[in-house]
């Protein structure tokens, strides 16, 4: 069995810093602090802004699914009645259908076809000066 050993890593090299340059470290005033915590707080206020409208979003999303269930629900009802009612006219035109109604008066009740028909015609109207009678 053999140890392997690893070379040290080697420093970083770092290099002084250049005459006349700020240091990158420095004293953070009041005001600054203040700037920071604004910032902080308009950034938090926006976030929340925006999950707020996102589940706004969401909420009114299903609010118009709730209502186009109620919405296809109806309509389907409403469908159901139009064809009982397409049901209805058409019985109903085939009881009043002439050759039925006839046929009902024959065989309920005993009515028979006329050899002659006599049509009456009415009397004109009366005029002005004609008595009524």
């Amino acid at each position: 069995m053999s140890a392997t050993t690893f070379a040290p890593r080697p420093e970083p090299l770092r290099r002084p810093p250049a005459p006349g340059a700020r240091p990158h470290l420095r004293v953070v005033g009041a005001g600054e602090r203040r700037e920071r915590r604004l910032t902080r707080l308009v950034t938090g206020a926006l976030i929340v802004a925006v999950f707020a409208g996102l589940f706004a979003i969401v909420a009114t999303r299903v609010v118009l699914a709730q209502g186009q269930v109620t919405v296809d629900r109806l309509t389907a009802s409403v469908e159901a009645k139009q064809a009982a009612r397409q049901d209805l006219r058409m019985t109903v035109a085939e009881l009043e259908a002439p050759a039925r109604v006839t046929a009902a008066a024959r065989q309920r009740l005993g009515m028979v076809t006329p050899a002659t028909v006599i049509y009456l015609t009415p009397l004109p109207p009366p005029t002005a000066g004609t008595p009524i009678r």
